[in-house]
């Protein structure tokens, strides 16, 4: 076979967006943000441009976003290390990227928050 014809065979329907599946959310709320990147059509580099962080960091910081998305947590439990934003800060300022309010949301980040507080 052409190595041309192998790469029409792997190649994206035109109707899906080609980044979404390198996120494999594990929690509903990563899942609607996968969703919203699909729809607005976003790259993880234009996500993280527009959140703030300097061009140097676009590595470390698409590897914060892919790490968030792919959390079951949402990466709230703190273990990212990242000058910029804290766990939850991160998490709202993405919604706000991605369009979503937070506020809607505010009941599920408090419980994902809860579920990794340490047992008293």
């Amino acid at each position: 076979m052409c190595k041309f014809q192998s790469l029409t065979a792997t190649a994206v329907p035109a109707n899906t967006f080609q980044y979404a599946p390198r996120y494999k959310p594990k929690c509903p709320l990563a899942v609607l943000a996968v969703q919203q990147i699909i729809s607005l059509q976003l790259r993880s580099a234009d996500i993280v441009k527009s959140m703030g962080y300097p061009r140097k960091h676009t590595f470390a910081a698409t590897d914060r976003l892919r790490y968030v998305l792919c959390s079951q947590n949402l990466g709230l439990d703190g273990s990212y290390i990242d000058p910029f934003y804290r766990a939850d800060e991160f998490v709202l300022e993405l919604f706000r990227i991605l369009q979503i309010k937070p506020e809607q949301y505010r009941e599920e980040i408090e419980s994902l928050r809860q579920t990794l507080q340490p047992l008293k």
